[in-house]
């Protein structure tokens, strides 16, 4: 068993690499650079995880090319699903989303990603670790453990932000979800359903163009306040707020998924009119 600075060590690089091999493998379709993860820097710990459990548990069995393959595979996958329910626990959000994939597990897991994490297992097993533990070798033990220490530093740091901004995020889709609900109630209230139904779907937007032929003052300015309400929040959101909605593409609220596809649906109309300046 390797001491803690060691491991520490090997949680930092493995996450480095997942978060790298992630990055390139998003970016590419997409023609732009995406900073994959949860956290902001240059990290997926989950990736970190995976890589410290394979390593601890199945270097004995690195000989042993199936056994060790199909228990990465285990591992790893145990690591994503457990991630992926953790996440949706304490922030509401599913984060990763793999529905619409061939056998998935509630959309957490999926036999694809599972089968890739294992190959990725074994080189790490049998090439990488190889590699870091001989480039330890070179690293003093104090200056391994001011290494760790300031990735411990930055790690508790970014995870604080990162967890902040999570959290005014969903504030955010909370009031902007509660402003949804009222219009589409006053809206049940009055002629404005009769005029928004004449469109294929009643909508927000439909009852928007409804609105305007409102007689009701009272209700005409509430409305208007409603709807400035709406716009300002869709308009404005921070960058680490824009980074995450970027990074995790199939992102759903469990609680507020309509507000939430409105401020990515903005973001990104946001982004286009930009481009096209």
């Amino acid at each position: 068993m390797e001491n803690i600075w060691v491991l520490f060590f090997l949680f930092s690089v493995y996450s480095f690499i997942g978060w790298l091999t992630e990055s390139i493998v998003c970016s590419i379709p997409e023609h732009k650079f995406i900073n994959r993860g949860f956290l902001n820097g240059p990290f997926c710990p989950i990736y970190g995880a995976g890589g410290i459990l394979v390593t601890v548990t199945l270097m004995p069995f690195q000989n042993h090319l199936i056994l060790l393959y199909t228990a990465s595979v285990f591992i790893t996958t145990l690591v994503e699903y457990l991630t992926g329910a953790i996440l949706e626990k304490l922030f509401h959000t599913k984060y990763w989303d793999y529905s619409h994939r061939r056998c998935n597990l509630h959309g957490r897991i999926c036999l694809g990603n599972s089968l890739a994490f294992g190959v990725m297992c074994v080189v790490g097993v049998r090439c990488v670790y190889p590699a870091l533990m001989s480039l330890l070798d070179y690293i003093p033990q104090n200056g391994l453990m001011t290494i760790d220490a300031v990735l411990v530093v930055y790690f508790l740091f970014d995870t604080a932000i990162t967890v902040n901004a999570v959290y005014q995020l969903n504030g955010k889709l909370d009031e902007l979800q509660q402003i949804l609900n009222e219009i589409k109630q006053r809206a049940s209230l009055n002629e404005l359903r009769q005029r928004a139904s004449l469109a294929k779907e009643e909508t927000v937007e439909s009852i928007r163009l409804a609105f305007s032929g409102l007689l009701d003052e009272d209700a005409k300015s509430r409305f208007t306040a409603l709807f400035e309400q709406m716009d300002k929040l869709e308009s404005t959101s921070k960058r680490i707020q824009r980074r995450l909605l970027d990074a995790f593409p199939t992102m759903t609220s469990i609680q507020n998924n309509e507000s939430l596809q409105r401020l990515k649906r903005s973001i990104t109309e946001r982004a286009q009119r930009i481009t096209r300046r």
